[in-house]
């Protein structure tokens, strides 16, 4: 009975690592080519798998296609799910969140997905649903929930906190992220960068009147997020 077990979770992780496998490559393939050029066998060659378990892990391309995505999304955003920010007051909070934010944007890596978001997404609608649903959508209902947590400690004046958590996203990758996801200029350096955040945060913070009690923080507030 125990060897039995044993089996069952060698052969689990075994189909789990296959499954990761043929995600990097799907990725991979299709970062280099795009979604309607990427062929299954390229996938299957590059992972090392087999064509029969690509599509009993995942059913079709376009299934492999989407779980790819999702699967780069929740890399993408882990680092926004993680910091801890238990102990620092509201201005630091938002400082942090937009900082890793940016790192996360400015990879290589979530500017491909995001390029490919763009390019595909007209002749496959569902695929900018599971991006967004994936990564952006959790980001703001999290931020969201912290927005509101100021606001009913009266830290600060957030009557809508969904929306002011989706437009502290863009005020803090505005025109700077625009131009380097598009190849307009090069990535910033650190500098550059921490000053651009500094200054969308300072106008955030001026938007909903964060109040200088929230500044220094709550840590019951705090412990929200």
């Amino acid at each position: 009975m125990k060897e039995t077990g044993v089996a069952e979770v060698e052969q689990s992780a075994k189909m789990t690592a296959r499954r990761q496998a043929m995600l990097d490559a799907a990725a991979a393939v299709i970062f280099e080519v795009g979604y309607e050029r990427a062929s299954l066998a390229a996938i299957v060659r590059r992972s090392g798998g087999s064509l029969s378990t690509l599509y009993q892990l995942f059913g079709s391309k376009e299934g492999l296609f989407e779980a790819m995505i999702a699967d780069r999304c929740a890399c993408i955003m882990a680092e926004l799910s993680s910091p801890d920010l238990s102990a620092r007051g509201a201005r630091a909070v938002l400082l942090a969140v937009g900082h890793a934010f940016m790192r996360v944007l400015l990879t290589p890596d979530a500017q491909a997905l995001w390029r490919m978001v763009m390019s595909e997404g007209i002749k496959f609608p569902r695929l900018p649903q599971i991006f967004f649903s994936s990564g952006p959508d959790r980001l703001h209902a999290r931020l969201a929930e912290y927005l509101y947590g100021l606001d009913q400690a009266g830290c600060a004046r957030v009557p809508e906190p969904l929306p002011t958590a989706k437009a502290f996203c863009i005020l803090v990758h505005g025109d700077l992220y625009n131009r380097v996801v598009s190849g307009v200029r090069s990535p910033p350096e650190p500098a550059e960068l921490s000053a651009y955040i500094e200054r969308a945060v300072d106008m955030f913070c001026l938007i909903i009147q964060l109040a200088p009690a929230g500044e220094a923080g709550d840590g019951r507030i705090l412990d929200r997020w």
